[in-house]
């Protein structure tokens, strides 16, 4: 699994053969073309890497292959079974590699894919989360948080221009690693009890160390969202719902009362750093109480005055 690396052998930026696999229907195609680049590229340390931003870039063709959604998840499942093979031939999993990526130079693929593509890629990332090549928590990192950040940080005075589908993508993806109670890895395929299950079971990593108070962070980043004039009405209202039903899930409130001072210090670092203005006090404050009461949030709470931040 893990060869000597004295003379590694140097993987091209392009992987012609991946993008091939999308015509080729032979069952085995995925482990075939999984094992070749295994045994050609194996001694080196990147090569899980280059296969991945091969795999993406071959992803954001397929709508150009067909029309046919049935047809493009049969396509994403294709690529799915493949992913799942390199990870299991690499020593740590294709997790790591998939981080490094979407904070990296993947970050211009992200945005660079359309409403097809991102069709295609959630089926894989739900997909390979279901079965443990890819950690909820590495999603969350990688491709939501980021999304997040990016749509809070517009405003009145500085605006960014948005990209709202990498937004909407991401909230839909976090719904269902985090809040959907019947998870569908595809919507053209039957619905599968046992993924389900799996996708609930990876949650759990969530709302437990080290990565909870990072989840806790981002709860003022959504209230940011949807008190920024900036950013579409729709938008802020979606945001605000996902906060309200996160801060109010049973993993999330029982998570909080194990660790109160992870809750207090995330609410605190705005006001104390300065990021936010006067306005957004009493919001934050409501936000926070959200999480220690039992009681759902009132609909009195209105961000829409508050036009600075």
């Amino acid at each position: 699994m893990a060869p000597g690396t004295d003379r590694p052998e140097h993987v091209p930026d392009v992987l012609p053969e991946i993008l091939l696999l999308a015509d080729d229907p032979k069952p085995d195609a995925p482990t075939v073309l999984a094992n070749g680049l295994w045994y050609k590229y194996r001694t080196s340390l990147h090569w899980g890497w280059k296969v991945w931003d091969n795999a993406i870039a071959s992803l954001r063709q397929v709508p150009l292959m067909t029309e046919d959604i049935n047809r493009r998840h049969v396509i994403a499942l294709r690529y799915s079974q493949f992913l799942l093979h390199v990870d299991q031939h690499l020593p740590a999993g294709i997790d790591v590699h998939v981080l490094q990526w979407c904070l990296g130079t993947g970050k211009a693929e992200i945005l660079a894919l359309t409403a097809d593509a991102w069709d295609v890629c959630s089926v894989i990332l739900l997909f390979l989360c279901a079965h443990g090549a890819l950690s909820t928590t590495t999603l969350l990192r990688g491709l939501v948080y980021p999304a997040w950040r990016l749509c809070a940080s517009s405003t009145a005075g500085h605006p960014v221009q948005l990209p709202i589908l990498f937004i909407q993508s991401a909230i839909r993806l976090f719904d269902s690693l985090i809040l959907q109670e019947e998870t569908q890895v595809s919507s053209t395929i039957p619905f599968s009890l046992l993924d389900t299950h799996r996708i609930h079971s990876r949650r759990q990593d969530a709302f437990c160390e080290p990565h909870f108070p990072l989840l806790v962070a981002e709860m003022p980043t959504l209230l940011l969202i949807e008190c920024n004039d900036s950013v579409p009405s729709e938008l802020r209202t979606t945001a605000r719902n996902l906060r309200v039903r996160t801060c109010e899930s049973r993993e999330f409130r029982q998570a909080a009362y194990r660790d109160l001072d992870v809750i207090r210090k995330a609410f605190e670092q705005p006001i104390q750093s300065g990021s936010i203005g006067e306005a957004l006090f009493e919001p934050l404050v409501n936000a926070l109480k959200v999480i220690l009461s039992d009681s759902s949030e009132g609909q009195s709470l209105s961000c829409g005055k508050f036009q600075k931040l």
